[in-house]
């Protein structure tokens, strides 16, 4: 190959690196997967991304529903739950109180 051959390879490269046109369609039969292909709609994908959430269904996030599956599910309290939560609450007895049990 030529000095000046392989010169023009080098700097076409580059220029393709570097250059804001979109690049040819590929020459082999592969196509790309939707998941690939890039939206070209002058949008960030910030931008996409909350529009995306303003138009889904859904107004909570994952951390929204789990907390309100939390604090609106009933939980029914076990006889050893009950039982420290008066121990818990129990005030301690007067001097007054204990004669008065005590002579009772």
């Amino acid at each position: 190959m030529s000095d000046k051959g392989f010169f023009a390879s080098v700097c076409g490269f580059f220029k393709s690196l570097f250059s804001s046109s979109p690049s040819p369609a590929p020459t082999s039969s592969a196509k790309q997967s939707p998941a690939t292909k890039t939206v070209n709609d002058g949008l960030t994908g910030v931008e996409r991304y909350i529009r995306n959430q303003a138009n889904s269904g859904s107004k909570l996030t994952g951390v929204e529903k789990y907390i309100r599956n939390k604090t609106t599910s009933v939980k029914v309290l076990t006889g050893v739950e009950q039982y420290i939560r008066n121990k818990a609450q129990a005030k301690p007895m007067t001097g007054v109180e204990r004669y008065i049990q005590n002579k009772g």
